[in-house]
């Protein structure tokens, strides 16, 4: 019962956080442009998380230039993941994201205003034309976040990665620094709607250059990566 009352608190919180901070998005998004407002915003990801009780230890920042465009790529755990990248990852950073996302009420409006890149995870055209968009941001400066498993995880294991985002890596010649949110999963499960308030680390791997990679595949790339976020999970979880 007290889970239960704890959750509903919860719920309400982020429900009253989220259309605030939607809404200063989207005013915001109107009146300047992403780079002037883009520190406050993250402010407001960084106070959405920790009203939850949720606390968010960072490692590993001092891998990668925080002035430079590259591409982050994690692991995908719950609903709290995109306030959680974008408060956390110091860069200007923007997402790519399921296209059905932008269709969501309020949701859709916020995170098109924002600047994320929506991909289609059925139609081929609709979704290279969306890595185009996202190679473009990232050779004007902007890196870009991307959760190559496409889907929450069910089970708090990795799941398959998507060939799509290192296609991307390797045609913008962007380097890539791999990341994993670790203890994410005992917090929000997708499978319950519990939310149980504890510590998640925010682990940043080292920096992959691309001149390391420039000769790999894209399959062959994306089992690195994924490889490198399974360990940085492993290290990081006792």
């Amino acid at each position: 019962m007290i889970n239960k009352i704890v959750t509903v608190f919860l719920y309400i919180i982020a429900l009253i956080l989220f259309l605030f901070i939607g809404i200063t998005v989207i005013i915001l998004s109107y009146l300047f442009k992403p780079r002037t407002y883009d520190r406050f915003v993250k402010w407001l990801c960084r106070f959405f998380v920790r009203s939850l009780f949720i606390r968010v230890k960072t490692i590993g920042t001092e891998n990668f230039d925080h002035n430079k465009a590259y591409l982050f790529v994690s692991n995908h755990v719950n609903i709290f993941d995109l306030f959680i990248l974008n408060g956390y990852i110091p860069n200007f950073a923007r997402g790519v994201e399921q296209d059905k996302h932008f269709d969501w009420p309020i949701w859709g409006k916020v995170t098109a205003r924002f600047g994320n890149i929506p991909i289609s995870q059925t139609q081929f055209k609709s979704a290279l034309k969306s890595l185009e968009k996202a190679e473009q941001a990232v050779r004007e400066g902007t890196s870009i976040i991307i959760l190559p498993e496409g889907h929450r995880t069910r089970d708090g294991e990795l799941l398959p990665f998507m060939r799509g985002p290192f296609m991307l890596a390797l045609k913008t010649k962007a380097d890539i620094v791999p990341m994993a949110m670790v203890g994410a999963f005992a917090v929000k499960k997708v499978t319950h709607r519990t939310i149980r308030p504890g510590k998640i680390k925010v682990v940043f791997g080292e920096t992959i250059l691309y001149e390391n990679i420039k000769n790999l595949s894209s399959k062959e790339l994306r089992d690195l990566v994924k490889d490198k976020i399974q360990k940085l999970i492993e290290a990081h979880s006792a």
